[in-house]
């Protein structure tokens, strides 16, 4: 009997040791979960952007922000909150960080509206209302620099500062 209890307490021993690094790991990941940026997909979180140039049908096109009435950006908060701002309207809800990018939910758009034509502010208004309720975007941070595909429009964006905690 005490041979096959000194055998056991070595197995109970590494069962234990085991158990407690599976914890660990599961513990990492939720953290991780609860937390997007602690995620590799999230590195834009807790940043705002400037979009300096959008493609289209593969034509890109500067966006140079100085001659633009409101600065053209988008914005992800620590806390799952998002904001897309084109000349006229700004956009604004929720993002969730999914697969290669993030998914946007619950926006509302102010209603202000554009009677001009230029080709400039068009492209910008039309770039940034691809973002809409459960729209897939795909996100690449390289650096100071992020690529949004979404909708068919291509975004290069610059970190233009941090996006605060909330802003709702």
């Amino acid at each position: 009997m005490k041979r096959t209890l000194k055998a056991a307490i070595p197995a109970a021993v590494m069962l234990i040791a085991m158990a407690a690094g599976g914890c660990a790991a599961l513990a990492n990941t939720a953290t991780s979960a609860a937390n997007p940026s602690r995620t590799t997909h999230g590195r834009f979180v807790g940043s705002k952007w400037l979009v300096t140039s959008i493609t289209s049908h593969g034509k890109q096109t500067p966006i140079p922000n100085r001659d633009l009435v409101n600065q053209v950006y988008v914005l992800f908060t620590p806390n799952g909150q998002f904001a897309a701002d084109d000349p006229i309207n700004i956009h604004e809800g929720y993002y969730r960080l999914a697969g290669d990018g993030f998914t946007t939910n619950g926006l509302m758009v102010s209603a202000v509206g554009y009677a001009g034509n230029s080709p400039l502010m068009l492209l910008a208004i039309n770039a940034i209302s691809a973002f809409n309720n459960g729209v897939h975007a795909t996100a690449t941070v390289t650096g100071d620099r992020l690529v949004i595909s979404v909708g068919g429009f291509l975004l290069n964006c610059e970190r233009d500062g941090t996006s605060g905690r909330s802003f709702f």
